[in-house]
């Protein structure tokens, strides 16, 4: 960077050596050239893209230049006619169609350009600036040859001139002084034409909660300023996402200066820094906050959440940080204020310190609020079962199945696979099988085998054969490697008298797993059934050999 500056700042001086009287003459053109500067843009390797024109339209660094020379660009500084250097902090307002963009710098008390109130008109003449280090150092003059509007009454002009590439983006003004647009180049190289878009449509470009996804502001790497409306600024960096925590952590700041006593930008920052595992700073982060006045609530259900969040999945555990710690925030954040969503934080969190009767009461006073669903009474049923109260468990689950109508939407699922398990471990086969059927139409594609071999089981004990052989089937065929499912389809086979069906099936789980005792024990019985005795006696002999006390005790019985 210290060569490009002392090559600029030479060339500068040389340039201003050899200006002409006349072109000094013109009131504002030194005020014009003082507000101009070349821009040094780099990607994220630090590598040199290429470097263009702009000038500052107000005197706390905004700039104005072109589009195509910032994209990919990952950071970029200005130097002035001094040499001066002024680093990039932000983009403003960027549009890749019309090729502008305007930049913030960190400086202050700049020479600025005015924009002009009135838009320029065929024939009226306009003044060209030389980029800086122009030698010649004249403004060149032009008539308006044709004047075009776009968007909301925008201009763009015209200019029967041919001018070098290196031209782009020069400030062109009127006869006040007073910047029109910027300078554009035809996209013909032979072209005797050159464009000029209006200047104020550049400075009306800003950035906008949307603009996280635009591929316009997405294109240039160096960080965008935040919307204007605490709101907007928000729902930005929530669409910007985590995946980079420093552009976050940069933009939670960002967010914290412009709206001190907004506690979204606390929230934000800390909720990042606890997931970076940065401790400490996540605390003083929340502390600041709180410092601040802002939303105590919100701040401490951060931290409450931010804390439960990071124990449970992580060990060893930071002394500073404990459950009690998370708990006593929670209930502090509802003090502040009493929202149900920070009573459901202290339902989870006495869970985890297992205080089973707590957390349920949590839990159902939740289910008395704008926040009742059927998740939370879910929720107070696992408390119960946690407590060995099975009938008061299903319950609640007959509550949170009761959300819902009927014909279910795919959100039930949970809640009918949850009373289905509880209902079979009360041996209420019959109603956990209609919970099961109703769970299968929802979860369809998202079934595995174990599904439907407890199905099964539970179709056996309700003497619906041909459903259990049905889902034993899909059971084996959704595990093919599975020895233990094809057993047991050898042994529906066997119940259902399909003794055929049953040896091939235990032949097929043998061929699996040779060291299977009970596959060798079905086949034996299989055997036998169909009047093969020798041939059952040697696979009960397998069986027995293998460790199993039934095939044992069939041999001993048969002596």
């Amino acid at each position: 960077m210290k060569r490009h500056t002392l090559i600029y700042l030479v060339a500068t001086v040389l340039a201003t050596l050899l200006l002409p009287s006349q072109a000094w003459s013109q009131k504002w053109f030194k005020r014009a050239h003082k507000a101009q500067v070349n821009i040094f843009c780099y990607d994220a390797t630090g590598q040199l893209l290429c470097s263009t024109n702009g000038f500052f339209v107000e005197p706390d660094g905004l700039l104005l230049t072109d589009y195509a020379s910032l994209r990919g660009a990952a950071r970029a500084v200005a130097i002035d006619d001094s040499g001066h250097e002024m680093a990039v902090t932000h983009v403003v307002g960027a549009s890749a169609l019309y090729d502008v963009v305007a930049l913030q710098v960190d400086a202050k008390k700049l020479p600025a350009l005015t924009i002009a109130s009135d838009a320029p008109t065929t024939g009226q003449t306009l003044y060209v600036m030389p980029y800086l280090n122009n030698r010649s150092g004249i403004a060149t003059t032009a008539t308006v040859s044709e004047v075009k509007t776009f968007g909301e009454g925008y201009s763009y002009a015209t200019l029967p001139l041919k001018l070098t590439q290196k031209s782009t983006s020069v400030p062109v003004l009127n006869e006040k002084g007073e910047v029109v647009g910027l300078l554009q180049m035809a996209a013909q190289a032979q072209a005797e034409q050159s464009f000029v878009i209006a200047a104020n449509y550049v400075c009306s470009l800003g950035v906008t909660a949307l603009s996280a996804t635009s591929n316009d502001y997405r294109d240039i790497l160096i960080r965008k300023q935040l919307p204007t409306d605490a709101a907007q600024a928000a729902s930005f960096i929530y669409l910007v996402g985590t995946r980079d925590t420093t552009l976050y952590l940069d933009y939670t700041a960002d967010y914290i200066s412009r709206f001190p006593d907004n506690a979204t930008g606390y929230v934000l920052r800390g909720e990042m820094l606890a997931a970076a595992g940065r401790l400490d700073e996540a605390q003083a982060a929340w502390q600041a906050g709180l410092d601040a006045k802002a939303a105590a609530d919100e701040i401490l259900y951060s931290r409450a959440r931010s804390i439960f969040g990071y124990l449970q999945a992580h060990t060893p555990q930071p002394e500073a940080w404990t459950l009690e710690t998370a708990l006593s925030d929670a209930r502090a954040a509802h003090t502040a204020n009493p929202l149900p969503i920070y009573t459901a934080l202290q339902g989870h969190i006495l869970y985890a310190q297992q205080s089973y009767d707590e957390a349920c009461r949590s839990f159902l006073s939740v289910t008395q609020t704008n926040l009742r669903s059927a998740d939370y009474f879910l929720y107070a049923a696992q408390c119960q079962q946690m407590q060995q109260d099975t009938l008061a468990a299903l319950e609640l689950q007959d509550s949170a199945v009761a959300c819902f109508t009927k014909p279910y939407m795919v959100e039930a699922a949970p809640a009918l696979l949850m009373r289905a398990q509880t209902l079979l471990s009360l041996s209420r086969y019959r109603e956990a099988i209609r919970d099961l059927n109703d769970y299968e139409h929802l979860k369809l594609n998202d079934l595995n085998a174990n599904f439907y071999y407890r199905r099964a089981q539970a179709e056996m004990r309700c003497r619906m054969f041909q459903q259990a052989l049905s889902d034993m089937e899909r059971a084996a065929r959704l595990s093919p490697t599975d020895p233990v499912l094809h057993a047991e389809l050898a042994a529906t086979y066997f119940r259902l008298n399909q003794t055929d069906e049953a040896i091939a099936t235990a032949r097929e789980t043998i061929a699996l797993d040779d060291n299977f005792a009970d596959a060798h024990r079905i086949l034996g019985v299989c055997l036998r059934a169909s009047g093969k005795e020798a041939e059952a006696r040697a696979a009960l002999q397998r069986a027995s050999d293998l460790g199993d006390e039934m095939a044992r005790q069939m041999l001993t019985t048969d002596k």
